[in-house]
């Protein structure tokens, strides 16, 4: 919330942005925020060990 800098009593609404709170939800749901494992590169939580270690892998050829 922000207030109106002509009537300070009134609070305005701030922007509200779907595309945002959407991948919000959907990167919790995939564990990549509360995950219990993180990737030792770049710290991006998962749900499992295994997608955590490939996270920043680099594959030789």
């Amino acid at each position: 919330m922000k207030q109106d800098v002509k009537e300070t009593s009134i609070l305005q609404k701030d922007k509200n942005y779907v595309k945002f709170h959407r991948l919000l939800a959907k990167a919790e749901a995939e564990g990549r925020l509360d995950g219990k494992y993180h990737c030792p590169v770049c710290g991006m939580r998962y749900l499992n060990e295994k997608e955590a270690d490939d996270c920043c892998r680099i594959i030789s050829q």
